[in-house]
């Protein structure tokens, strides 16, 4: 929209006569939308109901979590961030001055947001406080998760008073009406209860993150040019397809690659594979998520192996991706071009997935280079019909290489999923719906081998699939690996002495969800079941931790 700005803003862009503002409610319908979006029409359904420890998400479950999506900017309705139209010097932001209401730290103000927010309504959704712990993690979606125990400074104390022209809980009320009609089936009474678990909540602050990325791309979501209009009917429909064309969902490469199970003939113009590839192609597709560990030496074969495991995943509808993790830049830069080449050739022009390049300082996708520009935009060459504009969306931020649909990086990038960083839950979730290769797995330090167990104990845990390879992986490493072999507790019975010959091919396949090595076991996750991440388990609380529903009596202010 353009002129003045008669309701709450949630998106401005441009200066002066050509300024254009996006109203909040319709930019909350974007997200929600999104949300949406991600558990039907992806695997990340599946990843967060095995994070939840549900059998599925029901109809009632997206609902309600389409819901707290649509509350990630509540903070937006305090005046000092409206202000921010009209006073280029106004610094208010939207994330600690809603999360001081939450936590009691005023009387009045968090009377008010009781009665604005359907209070009673989202205690049913779960026990514990469930639904206030999941609208935490979406008011989060900025990359940081917060504590409702942070304290604004004194300045902003009255931000939540009405002026003249806005009441900011009049607008929450608006919103949580609006919601009603976009998510019906949420407020109906009984359903099963929301997820109860650590995990579940960091996969649903990933799942936001990435949800507020694609409904924030004003390309993919252009500004409303009304105000009062059915912004939901147009989200859905913008969701849909910005899915589609960003590369999440796949849908139709998935049907290029026909009913039948993949051969090693599909990805590459050899007409005998080598025995690790063979091998390889014969293992069993396990719903629940399994790690595959492929020991075999220098020059056998092992990149188009794993290839092969995930074209035949992806056909079956197990996966929704590849990241590619290699210990160099260089390595990635020229497995790049092989994966490359291998998708050309499983994939009929028109049906093939972006293969983007995760390393930072590259713009690239398939084979096309592209130029930054000012305003964080990307000139994508030689694209007339700008096609790349959306199919290297992933590829324009290092914090979304992981939501790709078949990616070639480095294996920081992976293991930046479970440290304390910025967007580390959105990484997480991200790369649970794909299946996580990595090369090499020998040649990381005693600390890069801790992390990559802790992101494997999330990605199995969410029924994700793994593969890693080594020519010289070692037998006590090999052991040290989640669910090497089958079993009740998945702990292979390590060999003495560390100099143990490598077998010339050694591969094995284990069910992922619910089985880990002793290693994990010993030193994996805190019992509170907190995100996986040797810093984060041990310093940092499950997002549920110290957070309060209701106002404390008494309360004071700042």
């Amino acid at each position: 929209m353009r002129g003045a700005i008669t309701t709450f803003w949630g998106k401005l862009s441009g200066d002066g006569p050509t300024r254009e503002w996006h109203p909040l409610l319709d930019h909350c319908a974007d997200v929600a939308a999104c949300c949406e979006a991600l558990l039907s029409q992806t695997l990340l359904g599946e990843r967060l109901s095995a994070l939840g420890g549900v059998g599925a998400l029901d109809e009632a479950h997206i609902a309600r979590l389409g819901v707290l999506a649509a509350l990630h900017d509540l903070g937006k309705y305090n005046a000092g961030f409206q202000r921010k139209a009209d006073d280029e010097r106004a610094t208010c932001g939207h994330v600690r001055e809603i999360l001081a209401l939450f936590g009691g730290g005023y009387d009045k103000e968090t009377e008010r947001l009781t009665w604005a927010l359907p209070v009673d309504t989202f205690d049913r959704w779960g026990t514990d406080g469930t639904a206030f712990k999941l609208l935490i993690a979406a008011i989060g979606h900025h990359g940081r998760p917060h504590s409702v125990d942070g304290v604004i400074p004194l300045k902003t104390a009255r931000i939540w008073d009405a002026d003249p022209r806005h009441d900011p809980f009049a607008g929450i009320a608006e919103l949580v009406a609006a919601t009603r009609r976009w998510f019906p089936a949420a407020f109906e009474s009984g359903g099963p209860p929301l997820p109860t678990t650590s995990r579940f909540q960091h996969g649903f602050a990933g799942l936001v993150m990435l949800a507020d990325w694609l409904g924030s791309h004003v390309g993919l979501f252009p500004y409303s040019a009304e105000l009062h209009s059915d912004r939901m009917r147009v989200a859905r429909e913008r969701a849909r397809r910005a899915l589609e064309v960003v590369g999440l969902d796949l849908s139709r490469p998935r049907q290029a690659l026909g009913p039948t199970r993949p051969g090693f003939s599909t990805i590459s113009a050899h007409r005998i594979p080598q025995p690790a590839q063979e091998t390889t192609g014969q293992l069993p597709l396990d719903r629940g998520g399994a790690l595959t560990i492929l020991e075999a030496e220098t020059g056998s074969g092992k990149t188009e192996a794993a290839i092969l495991r995930y074209i035949q995943l992806f056909q079956a509808g197990l996966v929704d991706g590849l990241y590619f993790a290699l210990p160099t830049r260089t390595a990635a830069t020229q497995i790049h071009g092989r994966v490359r080449d291998a998708v050309a050739r499983a994939f009929p022009e028109g049906a093939r997935p972006p293969v983007v390049l995760a390393v930072p300082g590259y713009l690239r996708v398939d084979d096309q280079e592209g130029t930054r520009l000012p305003g964080f935009e990307v000139l994508w060459n030689d694209d007339p019909r700008q096609r790349y504009r959306y199919r290297g969306w992933a590829a324009e931020s290092s914090k979304r290489y992981l939501a790709g649909a078949i990616v070639v990086g480095t294996i920081d990038q992976v293991l930046l999923s479970t440290i304390m960083t910025s967007h580390a839950h959105l990484r997480a979730t991200a790369a649970s719906r794909q299946l996580l290769v990595v090369d090499e797995a020998h040649a990381s330090d005693a600390y890069m081998n801790r992390l990559l167990e802790e992101v494997l104990a999330f990605h199995l845990a969410a029924g994700g699939h793994a593969f890693l390879m080594s020519a010289t992986l070692g037998a006590t490493r090999a052991c040290a690996a989640p669910g090497r072999d089958r079993g009740e507790r998945g702990v292979p019975q390590a060999r003495r002495g560390e100099s143990a010959p490598v077998p010339d091919d050694h591969l094995r396949a284990a069910g992922g969800r619910g089985r880990r090595s002793r290693s994990l076991k010993d030193h994996g996750p805190s019992p509170d079941g907190s995100h996986p991440g040797s810093s984060r388990s041990r310093t940092n609380p499950p997002l549920s931790r110290r957070m309060r529903w209701r106002p404390r009596p008494g309360a004071r202010g700042c």
